[in-house]
């Protein structure tokens, strides 16, 4: 009687665990859609936007070479990127909505972000 109950309670233990698995498995698969809806929307957005910004200060080839997507010319505008131009654009990050990543470009050097721009854009 003992084994029989021992193995009852080890049953429904299993199935339980097994049904709240699966469960919590699919309700993160539908948040997770969610989620990626609204960042691609929010990424596009701030996407475009970032690239107007880059546009109204004095960065028009950059904001060219993200909109079309063109990877060797963002390198060169990188590459050949000084230390001035790397303040200004941090700090027209700060002013205009984007603190976090002006934040996140200041806790780096120039190079440091020339270096992770190259990791990012390799194919």
């Amino acid at each position: 009687m003992k084994k029989r109950l021992i193995v009852l309670m080890t049953t429904a233990i299993l199935a339980i665990g097994g049904i709240s698995v699966a469960y919590a498995e699919g309700k993160d698969y539908i948040n997770s859609n969610k989620t990626n809806g609204n960042v691609s929307y929010q990424d596009t957005s701030n996407f475009n936007n970032m690239a107007q910004i880059m546009r109204e200060n004095g960065f028009s080839d950059a904001a060219k070479a993200m909109e079309s997507k063109d990877f060797d010319s963002m390198n060169k505008f990188m590459n050949n990127l000084t230390d001035e131009d790397y303040k200004k654009i941090t700090d027209i990050m700060k002013n205009n909505g984007y603190a976090p990543m002006a934040k996140m470009m200041g806790s780096v050097s120039r190079q440091d972000m020339i270096n992770m721009h190259q990791s990012m854009m390799r194919r």
